[in-house]
């Protein structure tokens, strides 16, 4: 029973989560979906004329892999009908935490990470 919880508890301390929304800006047309294997993914806004669909925000805890992070913005980007999504912010939130316990103050940190990417489609 001890080996099962060991290897349960390096499992779930192993994971990373991803809490993603995608908000389509009002005013703009619904578009047919794209394929998602058909978006790109831009550093920065392109200078190409383009409109705007809407944005992708993925709220992120944990430490996923680069792949999972750029497929769930091509998903939700196809969504909207998208040719592409750039990626507006990128942020990194420390938040600090002291709780006590029975030895005293503990300090610890708590780190967020927050994503917005907007999906637009080529004019």
């Amino acid at each position: 029973m001890g080996m099962v919880t060991m290897v349960l508890a390096t499992v779930l301390c192993g994971c990373a989560s991803v809490y993603e929304s995608t908000h389509a800006y009002l005013g703009v047309s619904q578009l047919a979906p794209t394929n998602p294997d058909s978006v790109r993914i831009f550093a920065s806004e392109p200078k190409q004329p383009k409109l705007r669909l809407g944005e992708i925000v993925l709220s992120v805890e944990g430490n996923p892999s680069r792949q999972d992070l750029e497929r769930r913005l091509k998903v939700n980007a196809a969504r909207l009908g998208a040719d592409g999504v750039f990626i507006a912010t990128d942020r990194m939130h420390i938040y600090p935490v002291t709780y006590w316990d029975w030895w005293g103050p503990q300090s610890s940190e708590y780190w967020h990470r927050v994503i917005v990417g907007v999906a637009f489609k080529f004019q």
